[in-house]
């Protein structure tokens, strides 16, 4: 998906619901920032709660009864404990690089106030930016058989996020050193996205981020976007049985997208056009001309869709040549943007005996 428009460059079962693990905490910092932004310096207090912990056998044997954001023993944490003071911003670093759940927890109940009501409002939310196939049930990922998203929703997810600057900034962080708290001292925080990691073999020096997750259920998922020259495109890779595949795929649609070039199509020359009017008080037609000229360039895989509308003037005889006599509208449905052409007037059109006789 291109991450300005919103076009889509290629799909496969793009709207089939699957897990999504860690790369829920995609949301989880979009809604986290729409809502709280502007405290990223606030220093928060974990509550027991947040932090509570349960085993994956506890979990089966309730049949998904527990809360769903207790964290799993043994899952990705970055070891918060109660009582512990920590920057809000501090905390996205946690919840982003290492993939903690605690922090995720944390940042869930400092937003909202509770971690379910956050839930609540975090799916309202998303649905008012199109995501119709989507339910969280927790702040992290942890598997949940009602916790389901897909790859199109993801994209949008992150096309929103893309638009924070803060949420730029973190993932795309390959190390972070989370300060001294009130309980413990300094730490490094390291980032999972392979893509990011300059001496790696999987290193992509065109991404600018996003988020792996990972559960034996839902297997690798992976958001990755990365930008070259004028596009920032997002790559959403969910079920991936090998984790390095994640990482081999989302460079391999990166590059087939960011070799094209760009295609240049006339979508209107400017001259005689086949539009033509007829007055009912003329037994002859008004034919028309532009002296617009209309182009689009667009690169092959996001041809955009275009709507086009004819309107007319008000038009009373005498009509003379080159007089405006209406507009042809065109829509690109992909941008939103639009261009108007005038309609000028290719002949001269007197009031004839119609007119006379009164009709």
């Amino acid at each position: 998906m291109n991450a300005d428009t919103g076009a889509i460059l290629y799909e496969k079962n793009s709207h089939k619901q699957q897990f999504p693990a860690s790369i829920t905490k995609v949301a989880t910092a979009l809604y986290a920032l729409l809502v709280k932004g502007d405290q990223l310096d606030r220093l928060i207090t974990a509550d027991a709660e947040s932090i509570a912990s349960v085993s994956e056998a506890a979990i089966r044997r309730s049949n998904y009864t527990l809360p769903s954001y207790y964290i799993e023993q043994g899952s990705c944490h970055m070891g918060i404990k109660k009582d512990e003071e920590l920057k809000f911003s501090d905390l996205f670093y946690g919840m982003m690089l290492p993939s903690a759940n605690d922090a995720a927890n944390v940042i869930a109940g400092f937003v909202s106030g509770s971690i379910p009501l956050f839930m609540k409002e975090l799916n309202d939310y998303l649905k008012t930016i199109g995501c119709k196939n989507s339910k969280f049930c927790n702040p992290h990922g942890l598997h949940h058989p009602e916790h389901v998203t897909t790859a199109y929703d993801m994209a949008l997810m992150t096309k929103e996020a893309l638009k924070e600057p803060f949420f730029k900034e973190v993932v795309k962080t390959v190390r972070f050193t989370r300060p001294k708290t009130n309980k413990q001292e300094p730490t490094t925080l390291m980032q999972y996205n392979k893509l990011l990691k300059k001496n790696g073999k999987y290193y992509y020096d065109k991404a600018i981020g996003v988020k792996t997750g990972h559960t034996s259920i839902a297997l690798n998922t992976f958001v990755g976007a990365a930008s070259d020259g004028e596009r920032t495109l997002i790559v959403v890779l969910l079920k991936t049985k090998e984790r390095n595949d994640i990482f081999v795929d989302a460079i391999h649609v990166f590059e087939k997208a960011f070799n094209e070039s760009k295609v240049e199509k006339t979508l209107l020359t400017p001259g005689k056009q086949k539009f033509v009017f007829h007055h009912k008080n003329s037994s002859q037609p008004i034919e028309t001309y532009a002296v617009k000229e209309v182009k689009i360039q667009y690169y092959p895989s996001e041809e955009p869709k275009i709507k086009s509308f004819l309107s007319w003037d008000l038009l009373e005889l005498p009509i003379t040549r080159g007089q405006r006599v209406g507009e042809i509208i065109i829509q690109n449905e992909s941008t939103h943007s639009r261009e108007v052409v005038t309609l000028f007037a290719e002949n001269d059109l007197s009031s004839g005996w119609f007119s006379w006789l009164g009709y």
